[in-house]
């Protein structure tokens, strides 16, 4: 019921399996690569979906558009590159949410379409292997047939926790948070949670669901009473190739964990939440996944 949980949200997470057809040297973190390719694929196949997902500069009500209805997780990062051998798979994950959901079966057409365009800068070829549900373990796409009942959407877990006075927060991927156009080297938990509660706001008044607004804006109060009490975070430096802009571009953000001390109980959920749909800049690459530890 809506009085028990602070939010709702619907997705559908996707496994996708690829099969390199030669050996292949890819960059070490491969976000944008796939983020890149899937996008091409889309827009050859469905402009509609493309614009729905992918698209910039989106006005909605008014407002720029900023929060997109997926994310990739890219897989692991390994040494400086990635070398995958011919006939060797490579695994990564897609998440959509809400409304975007509906483009599910364009998105399944569009990992097809990877073969031909390749990934990395030589264009490597890989085949699609299988899609499947990662939730519900079925199979969405195998051996060129598609299967509609591995669409079901999944609602995020909305759990709740009592006694916690303190929190591991592990960065698993790049965390890019801006404030005034610099790059945050120190995350308070305040910062965290007021990250973590907008990106929920906008996702579900974008692309439906819902969230307690009254909610989430006493918790960015309440969030300053908690104190941080270890900090061992990095700057990690990375690059991305923007086809739009034609140059290389900053694609670092912190790594590391930070560890928080006080009342954390009614925080749970949305810090739980955050593991799903990660935050900061850039989560549509995979950028700001994030794992929780409490005690």
């Amino acid at each position: 019921m809506r009085e028990q949980t602070p939010f709702q949200i619907s997705y559908l997470p996707l496994s996708v399996s690829l099969i390199s057809r030669q050996q292949a040297e890819l960059p070490a973190y491969l976000g944008s690569t796939l983020r890149g390719v899937i996008g091409r694929s889309l827009y050859e196949r469905d402009r509609a979906a493309y614009d729905f997902l992918y698209a910039n500069g989106r006005k909605w009500e008014g407002e720029q558009d900023t929060v997109k209805p997926y994310l990739i997780i890219p897989p692991p990062v390994c040494g400086e590159k990635q070398v995958i051998g011919p006939g060797e798979r490579l695994q990564f994950g897609v998440l959509l949410f809400g409304d975007g959901t509906a483009y599910v079966k364009s998105l399944t057409e569009a990992f097809q379409g990877i073969e031909r365009h390749g990934l990395g800068a030589r264009r490597f070829p890989f085949s699609l292997e299988q899609v499947v549900n990662w939730e519900t373990c079925c199979f969405l796409w195998r051996d060129g047939a598609y299967f509609p009942a591995g669409a079901e959407r999944s609602v995020l877990p909305c759990r709740r926790l009592e006694g916690v006075t303190r929190v591991t927060v592990r960065l698993r991927t790049p965390l890019r948070i801006r404030r005034k156009g610099n790059l945050l080297t120190t995350v308070t938990f305040q910062t965290l949670i007021r990250n973590i509660t907008n990106r929920i706001l906008a996702l579900t008044s974008r692309y439906g669901g819902w969230a307690d607004r009254e909610e989430a804006m006493s918790l960015q109060e309440l969030a300053a009473g908690v104190r941080t009490v270890r900090e061992e975070l990095r700057l990690e430096r990375l690059e991305r190739y923007s086809n739009r802009l034609q140059e290389k571009m900053d694609f670092g953000g912190l790594m590391g964990e930070v560890e928080y001390e006080g009342n954390l109980d009614p925080f749970v959920p949305w810090l739980l939440a955050a593991q799903t749909l990660h935050l900061g800049r850039n989560t549509t690459f995979g950028m700001g996944e994030i794992q929780v530890y409490f005690i």
